[in-house]
């Protein structure tokens, strides 16, 4: 029924025309019919139909000239992607849109050891945002294999901070980590690294409840995490119930749930702070010749480095007030967020409150697809009432993408919906309506008929050559596709608009964002907001999710990798993707 309601609306706008303005045009029609008929003919010729496919166009504006007509947006893996590349690239995008993704990855280095590695005995299963979580009770959403992939991508695209590995061309498995070469830490003492170069299996969790329970078959390879094996009685006090995959584990009450297992080996810094520790190597135990003991400084895991040089709320504490005013910056998150990426936005709005920069921040949806809010505020923060949307293999983020009513209840259209708003109040001076679409001529002995015009939008799908992603020149040259918005406008006029570059979010695709045609139509017909391009780009990379960053690991010493690529998939997007789009598709006319 929504498609229904969308195409009423957009053909009565079209088609409805007062009596009078008829009448008016009928006589002025009288009298310049000879002319209208040349200047018709010549427009339809010099317009190509309408088409939009002529290929006169040029190249267009230098990024760098009109930033504040260019807006990078994303969801989830995306809403990181978007801060991430957006705060480093102040000259080519004016506004940024985060929607809840993890934008403060010092928060997130904190939080992974306690809620998503740590292993201790509990028998109680925690399922609530906050609950104390463990690497054997994981919370139900995104559930365990998500979970596991996640930690994986994450670590391709930053490096592991929780194992050093000496050599940069093997940083991917956890067995040619230091620590597996050691087999000691200061938790553990001595343990047994796994013999399978790929570690020990997990996932298969069946159910989806974030345990492992009695009989469900593992099925994913942990090679990122290092297991520490014959280290569960040491943990429990307990025999083993099972070994699964490799892993010793212990159902402790005996409901059928494994409470605990062989411990996971953590070394993201030496013993201590800055403040005092002491000089014994990332292992904590004297006398391993382990990284940084003996040198005299304090140290952290070396991959920590690359994660704070990609962490977009660190960057913002650390830019000039006046700096940050260059960009308009929208964000949203869940107040139940399952990540715990609420506190995320919390730590970015006090960065930016710090900085006196006044942050709008709203408590729920305000409006709706008929009357959406276009919020003034520089810096805005929407907490909506929910949790985390946009894996599709956990959530239904993308059955409401491609069948939900766009104006309906669908958190995912309520966020979008939201977000434009935002994004029309951007973008100033703005082309509103579809452009001439009444060029039928009726002069009474005249009978020209050129059929329905149809008012909408297009999107377009292309393929374009990704030469930042080829690992070897003699290589073929990647491609990337991408799903192009353009608007009702653009087949009727020379104008030039606004675009947004929209990042997808963990197992997203482009192709899901089709129906967003739908409800930006109705939004440019009905006048709500301007006409604009909108552009959605692939984040696949590394083994699922590129997370939009060059990577830190080498793709050759991943298994099941997409491709191997060069791993560059933020250059992709400045380098490669942007320039064909703004230059071929949107044919040069991009707004300055």
């Amino acid at each position: 029924m929504h498609e229904d309601r969308i195409e009423n609306v957009l053909h009565d706008r079209a088609a409805a025309v007062e009596p009078r303005r008829v009448a008016e045009r009928r006589a002025r029609m009288t009298r310049l019919a000879p002319a209208l008929v040349v200047a018709s003919l010549a427009a339809l010729l010099a317009c190509g139909g309408g088409s939009g496919d002529d290929d006169d166009f040029g190249p267009a504006p230098p990024p760098e000239t009109n930033a504040r007509y260019r807006a990078i947006a994303g969801i989830s893996m995306g809403g990181y992607g978007a801060l991430n590349v957006g705060t480093k690239r102040r000259d080519i995008f004016g506004t940024v849109a985060s929607l809840g993704g993890p934008v403060d990855l010092a928060q997130l280095l904190s939080d992974t050891p306690t809620a998503g590695l740590e292993v201790k005995p509990q028998t109680e299963i925690p399922t609530q945002v906050g609950d104390d979580f463990t690497f054997d009770h994981l919370p139900p959403y995104p559930g365990r294999d998500q979970q596991i992939a996640l930690l994986r991508d994450l670590f391709i695209a930053f490096g592991n901070p929780f194992l050093h590995h000496p050599d940069p061309a093997r940083a991917f498995l956890a067995a040619d980590s230091e620590p597996a070469r050691i087999a000691r830490d200061d938790q553990y003492d001595t343990f047994v690294a796994p013999a399978d170069p790929r570690g020990f299996l997990d996932g298969g969790d069946a159910n989806e409840d974030g345990v492992r329970q009695v009989g469900e078959e593992p099925v994913l390879p942990v090679d990122v995490l290092l297991l520490a094996g014959g280290t569960l009685g040491a943990i429990a006090g307990v025999e083993p119930t099972a070994i699964v995959g490799g892993r010793a584990l212990a159902d402790l009450d005996g409901d059928g749930i494994y409470d605990v297992g062989d411990g996971i080996v953590v070394n993201a810094s030496e013993p201590g702070s800055a403040a005092g520790f002491e000089d014994v190597g990332l292992d904590g135990v004297a006398g391993t010749g382990d990284f940084g003991e003996g040198n005299g400084v304090f140290d952290d895991d070396p991959d920590v480095a690359s994660w704070r040089a990609e962490d977009p709320t660190a960057r913002l504490a650390a830019t000039p007030p006046g700096e940050i005013e260059r960009q308009r910056i929208y964000m949203d998150v869940g107040t139940g967020d399952e990540f715990g990426f609420a506190q995320h936005y919390a730590n970015l709005v006090a960065v930016l409150q710090a900085k006196g920069l006044p942050v709008q921040v709203q408590e729920g949806y305000a409006g709706d697809c008929t009357d959406i809010p276009k919020p003034e505020a520089q810096f805005y923060l929407l907490r909506y009432p929910g949790g985390h949307v946009g894996i599709p293999e956990s959530d239904g983020v993308l059955d409401d993408l491609l069948n939900g009513d766009v104006c309906g209840a669908a958190g995912i259209w309520e966020r979008l919906t939201s977000f434009i708003g935002y994004i029309e109040r951007s973008f100033p001076d703005g082309n509103y309506g579809v452009g001439e679409i009444d060029i039928g001529i009726d002069f009474f002995d005249f009978d020209f008929d050129f059929g329905d015009l149809d008012v909408r939008g297009e999107m377009v799908e292309r393929d374009i050559p990704a030469p930042s992603l080829q690992l070897r020149p003699e290589d073929p040259v990647p491609t990337q596709r991408v799903m192009v918005y353009l608007p009702p406008e653009f087949a009727r006029s020379r104008s030039s608009f606004p675009i947004v570059y929209f990042l997808g979010g963990y197992g997203q695709t482009p192709q899901d964002f089709r129906r967003a045609r739908d409800l930006l139509d109705l939004l440019i017909v009905t006048r709500q907001i301007q006409n604009l391009y909108i552009a959605f780009l692939p984040g696949a990379g590394g083994q699922k999710g590129s997370f939009y960053v060059n990577h830190r690991v080498p793709e050759e010493s991943i298994p099941d990798v997409i491709g191997p690529t060069s791993g560059r998939y933020e250059d992709v997007i400045v380098d490669d993707l942007i320039p064909v789009i703004e230059t071929e598709i949107a044919r040069g006319r991009i707004k300055s």
